[in-house]
């Protein structure tokens, strides 16, 4: 399978969140993820081809948690390297955990609403 085309689309996505900043004066020579010009990440979900959402486990203080949730952070060859997003009181926040993923495995993408993390 060519995936190409998701290669292209994570690598978009890398390029604007790591140009996008939170100005305090917009200019035209910084992209910025949508419209209010206060977003820094696109989060996004996998799915496989068999159309199950990808998930990773990760442990915060001894506990076992779940993302489906990601912030894509590098993309080398066909693996991208993502950071796992929690969401805690109906918002998404950056945790440290990071999982690098095999672009192979992956038949889809979902674009969620652009945000604003604290990295």
């Amino acid at each position: 399978m060519n995936n190409n085309h998701l290669i292209d689309v994570l690598k978009l996505i890398n390029r604007l969140q790591k140009e996008a900043t939170i100005p305090t004066n917009a200019s035209c020579t910084k992209p910025l993820l949508g419209d209010v010009n206060s977003f820094n990440t696109r989060p996004v979900t996998f799915y496989s081809c068999n159309n199950s959402l990808l998930t990773v486990n990760y442990y915060t203080d001894n506990t076992l948690n779940t993302s489906s949730v990601f912030r894509v952070e590098d993309i080398n060859n066909s693996c991208v390297t993502v950071r796992l997003l929690a969401q805690e009181e109906g918002a998404y926040v950056a945790t440290e955990e990071f999982a690098t993923i095999n672009i192979n495995c992956i038949c889809a993408i979902r674009c969620l609403n652009d945000i604003n993390l604290t990295i």
